[in-house]
């Protein structure tokens, strides 16, 4: 008997029909809607807490070298800029918004503001923190704020309405906190 002979009892087809096609689609599709706002969640917390870190890192390192040098250590934060950045320790460094090639037309990620800052600071700056020749605040350049609230430095992703991450200078002595959310960083 041949091959040819057989009538077959199965069809020889490969592949998903269009159907089950258009089926297995729709079913990524609705898991891709129901990932993406968490996911967009996610990032934006780790911006604001990437930008939250590398603003504490700045105020301790000016914070040891005001005591190191025993100079004042002024640290501007500039928020007029995409992204936002500080001068410290006579350099300018942006916050990383975590993208790796930027353009002048991107919208901003984060946002930044400084609040119950005064201060001789810098002419395009939000606010600063002024560290003596001790490593402590100058207070009668820094307002700690009337109820003890601290000098905030508030960083924002995005910029309108985001996830806020904050670093808090709570006293004269320099002393520095972290904090998140509404409650502790407004």
């Amino acid at each position: 008997m041949s091959r040819n002979s057989k009538s077959p009892l199965y069809r020889d087809t490969a592949g998903f029909t269009l159907v089950e096609m258009i089926v297995v689609l729709i079913i990524i599709s609705v898991l891709a809607l129901i990932a993406a706002p968490g996911w967009l969640s996610f990032m934006n917390n780790r911006r604001a807490e990437a930008g939250r870190e590398q603003i504490f890192q700045l105020l301790r390192q000016a914070q040891d070298q005001a005591i190191r040098s025993r100079q004042t250590q002024v640290v501007n934060f500039i928020n007029t800029t995409n992204p936002p950045t500080v001068q410290a320790l006579g350099t300018t460094q942006e916050l990383d918004d975590g993208r790796a090639e930027r353009s002048p037309d991107d919208q901003p990620f984060l946002g930044l503001q400084v609040i119950n800052s005064s201060g001789p600071c810098a002419a395009n700056a939000a606010g600063c923190v002024i560290f003596d020749e001790k490593g402590n605040i100058k207070h009668e350049n820094n307002n700690l704020g009337d109820n003890d609230g601290g000098i905030k430095i508030v960083v924002t992703s995005p910029p309108e309405g985001g996830s806020k991450r904050c670093v808090i200078v709570r006293t004269l002595l320099g002393a520095l906190a972290k904090g998140s959310g509404e409650d502790e960083c407004s």
